[in-house]
């Protein structure tokens, strides 16, 4: 098993000779398969930036941004915790300052969808 004799090149076409042969070698695309549920309007985009949650009462959180769209964001946390119905965030880098509506949580992760000011009460 360790000794020098094993140490060698592979053989490649030994190898592939009991692989099944393919007639079309041209790239084939992957199709994207997203589930029902995923009936998004606006197209969002991947990002990762700190932002600060806060309440009414004044209680803060930090947490990431992971993506953002024109209506709403997705926010993991670090650690465990509650939201309640409406939130305001802040992200001082892509100059986000907004109310929003938690649509969705789970342990970490918040789907927030933002609201006008005036909307919130």
């Amino acid at each position: 098993m360790f000794s020098p004799k094993s140490k060698g090149k592979v053989n490649l076409r030994r190898l592939s000779a009991g692989l099944p042969r393919e007639e079309n070698t041209e790239a084939r695309s992957i199709p994207v398969l997203r589930p029902l549920s995923e009936k998004r309007r606006i197209a969002r985009k991947d990002l990762w930036c700190v932002c600060l949650i806060e309440t009414k009462g004044g209680e803060k959180r930090e947490g990431v941004i992971i993506d953002v769209s024109k209506t709403g964001a997705r926010v993991r946390f670090r650690s465990r915790g509650k939201l309640p119905r409406v939130v305001r965030i802040k992200a001082s880098r892509i100059g986000l300052r907004r109310f929003a509506r938690v649509v969705w949580q789970s342990t970490f992760d918040a789907g927030l969808e933002f609201v006008p000011d005036h909307k919130v009460g």
